[in-house]
């Protein structure tokens, strides 16, 4: 089962709003500053959503190299929710059997179901606008763009 409740407050953000000293983690394991490599494993339609979505988390600085699995992942529920809605489009939600009776395209509950996995995935990288929101990102200086700038 997944965690309970909300998600947890960021510690920089717990030390900003004067949480109780003992509620904060100051030993929160901080990982390396690389980049995620991508996989080679990825399907056609992962690999594609990766290059998508990678220049804007780098960007972001909501990704290092240890999410590259949980990035994986989400690249691939993207990848499953493409294919099963191609599914949907072409035969349609209902399908008619040798009987004649319509039922259920069974490719309708693996597109929600990728979908549900693609929102959460989503959420863990700040990937949606409700996830970004509270989000608290330190941003440096980049001094080659700055010299750039006092140059021209």
């Amino acid at each position: 089962m997944g965690r309970r409740g909300p998600a947890p407050k960021p510690t920089p953000l717990r030390i900003l709003h004067g949480d109780k000293p003992s509620r904060i983690n100051r030993a929160e394991p901080k990982p390396r500053d690389l980049a995620p490599v991508k996989p080679p494993w990825l399907s056609k339609y992962a690999s594609e959503e990766w290059d998508r979505v990678i220049p804007d988390l780098e960007a972001m600085r909501t990704v290092k190299a240890v999410d590259a699995s949980g990035l994986a992942a989400y690249c691939e529920a993207v990848a499953r929710l493409r294919t099963t809605t191609d599914i949907v489009t072409r035969t349609g939600p209902l399908l008619i059997g040798r009987d004649g009776i319509a039922r259920k395209n069974p490719a309708v509950a693996q597109a929600r179901d990728a979908s549900n996995e693609v929102r959460v995935w989503a959420r863990e990288f700040g990937l949606t606008p409700s996830a970004r929101s509270p989000l608290k990102i330190e941003h440096t200086v980049n001094e080659t763009g700055a010299s750039r700038l006092l140059t021209s």
